[in-house]
């Protein structure tokens, strides 16, 4: 074989995603503010976001009037933060302008808690706005432990009980479709709201929550109806 010295350019397509962590104060207040609704019998009712979402769980709450002014300007601020981040992150490997200001960088609320049990899950899916982000609050090691010591999983090409996967584009060869993650607790993934998505369900007898946002640019926000943030059929 001939040993070829001279130099490569490679150009990179497709969808970024970007992963990082949320801070202490927002995984409290997001983790407070989820439990307070299922406490609470009038905001679980009113605030029950089901028929929005294609997550087949039996919970699932938007955050309408579930924040105190001061907590949900912590909230607001940390995220329009992180998602303006992540267009400057997708700028620099698309080698493209796509950033988005923090001026104009919008949360399409309401945002919303998905509390995930056994034998739950969420079909692929896209979502509302331009920049989307699931943030998991708690994560109970079992379900991963599924993927290693369950009959069902440790044998498989493919353990997937619990994870996240995205994926884009067709299989053509030298090409990689998707990828699949394993959360841990105040892990956040921020990526584009089109971006076709999915949890796979787990057996063990815990709850996993989990929490996602939309955002749009200021300009794009302005032509959507506020409120209509939620998943659906990719």
């Amino acid at each position: 074989m001939t040993n070829i010295t001279r130099p490569f350019e490679t150009f990179r397509l497709g969808p970024v995603i970007m992963k990082t962590i949320i801070s202490d104060d927002l995984h409290r207040i997001l983790l407070n503010v989820s439990n307070k609704i299922r406490k609470n019998t009038k905001l679980k009712s009113q605030n029950d976001y089901r028929k929005n979402l294609a997550g087949n769980l039996t919970e699932e709450y938007n955050f309408n009037n579930a924040f105190t002014p001061k907590a949900e300007k912590i909230v607001d601020n940390e995220l329009r933060s992180l998602a303006c981040s992540y267009t400057k992150v997708v700028s620099k490997a698309q080698n493209r302008n796509f950033e988005v200001s923090f001026k104009n960088m919008v949360i399409l609320k309401p945002g919303w808690v998905n509390f995930m049990k056994a034998g739950e899950w969420n079909p692929q899916h896209t979502h509302t706005g331009n920049v989307s982000c699931v943030i998991f609050l708690k994560v109970p090691p079992e379900i991963e432990a599924e993927n290693s010591v369950s009959e069902l999983s440790k044998k498989s090409n493919t353990p997937s009980a619990g994870r996240l996967e995205f994926n884009y584009g067709e299989n053509i060869g030298f090409t990689k479709t998707g990828t699949m993650q394993v959360p841990k607790e105040r892990d956040v993934y921020f990526f584009s709201a089109r971006l076709n998505h999915l949890v796979y369900p787990y057996k063990s007898n815990v709850e996993r929550v989990s929490v996602s946002y939309n955002f749009a640019d200021k300009s794009y926000a302005d032509t959507i109806l506020e409120g209509q943030g939620g998943a659906a059929w990719g």
